[in-house]
């Protein structure tokens, strides 16, 4: 993925808050040869600067050669992502995409023990429940004795991995080629929408703009 220098996330806390938000990604790799998938993915970090990604796939599907193989990966993330018209900005300009896009690349660690297997899927639905009820503990969905059966029956059906992440490309495009003015325009027309994609990027663009559309102290922008 070409990545223009003003788009760049170099901030790898940042790149892990935005895959934990976004986590349903597509799986790509050339070994044997062109496959994909598209699946959850969860996160890890075994240190402050490294990341980490398990997943898994149906036993039947092709991909699970792949990890079986050792393949090399590439996962990639993409979203949020809203139009940009040029109706929302002060100045002159083109109709254009805020978003982002991630690529991880790495190898796949195929996970053989079952009880790694189990640990994954049970990490990866509580993760989910929390991403779902942020402050409601209460009303999260919890693994009931037949939810744990059934889980155990399904294990053999299943090819979970884990990748190192190797390299890691992010594109986080958020009107940094646009003036001050433009970029207070887009962030006010995404604050009055009721869209939630919307709200999403409106939130991203607040966290890297104060009020008057300038890069916050600090900040990655030019």
């Amino acid at each position: 993925m070409y990545v223009d220098p003003d788009y760049v996330e170099p901030d790898l806390d940042e790149v892990a808050r935005l895959i934990e938000a976004q986590p349903f990604a597509t799986l790509i790799t050339d070994e044997p040869e062109l496959r994909i998938a598209h699946v959850p993915v969860q996160l890890r970090r075994p240190a402050a600067d490294e990341l980490e990604i398990a997943a898994h796939v149906a036993g039947q599907d092709p991909f699970a050669e792949s990890i079986r193989l050792g393949a090399q990966v590439l996962v990639s993330v993409v979203g949020p992502s809203v139009y940009v018209t040029p109706s929302w900005y002060a100045s002159r300009g083109l109709p254009t995409y805020n978003f982002v896009a991630i690529e991880l690349r790495g190898r796949a660690v195929p996970l053989t023990d079952p009880e790694a297997v189990r640990a994954h899927l049970m990490r990866l639905v509580a993760d989910h429940e929390r991403g779902l009820h942020p402050d409601e503990s209460k009303a999260r969905w919890k693994v009931d004795d037949w939810a744990r059966d059934r889980t155990t029956e399904l294990l053999p059906e299943l090819q979970a991995f884990t990748m190192k992440v190797q390299t890691v490309t992010a594109k986080v495009k958020m009107g940094q080629n646009r003036t001050a003015g433009d970029r207070v325009g887009v962030m006010t027309a995404l604050q009055e929408s009721s869209r939630g994609d919307h709200q999403v990027v409106e939130e991203l663009m607040r966290a890297r703009y104060d009020g008057d559309g300038l890069p916050h102290s600090g900040g990655s922008d030019g």
